[in-house]
């Protein structure tokens, strides 16, 4: 992911983690599974370029502990859950509307993406697994 996308994903993020945090006083937040999920993904792709997560969580305008935990427990998810996965080339199956070499991802949902390189087929594995 390039960093001017990181960027607007980043203060998209931030501006509604805000918006949540408006709850009142002494009101606890709990954030809505969904953004827990989107903030978790971006988090994790930070990581991967050597950000640290105290950066990463002043950003967003969260507590560095908070994000910890919730990265803590998506791998613990994640590690639960895990699947295993072939990649094969396009030959072994003898798919005709594939070129030689191109790669097939298959989710568990049964969604398809055909004529894959291999680094987008392993980017695409770390931004959906």
């Amino acid at each position: 992911m390039e960093s001017a996308s990181l960027e607007g994903v980043c203060e998209r993020l931030k501006q509604e983690v805000a918006a949540e945090l408006v709850t009142g006083p002494g009101k606890r937040w709990r954030c809505p599974s969904g953004l827990k999920s989107r903030i978790v993904s971006y988090a994790r792709v930070c990581r991967e370029r050597g950000e640290p997560l105290l950066e990463i969580s002043n950003r967003l305008g969260l507590v560095e502990s908070t994000l910890a935990r919730w990265l803590r427990t998506d791998r613990k998810e994640l590690a639960a859950g895990f699947r295993p996965v072939s990649i094969v080339s396009a030959d072994e199956h003898h798919l005709d509307e594939m070129s030689a070499g191109s790669l097939r991802l298959t989710t568990p949902a049964g969604y398809r993406v055909d004529g894959l390189d291999a680094q987008t087929l392993a980017f695409l594995l770390r931004v959906v697994g």
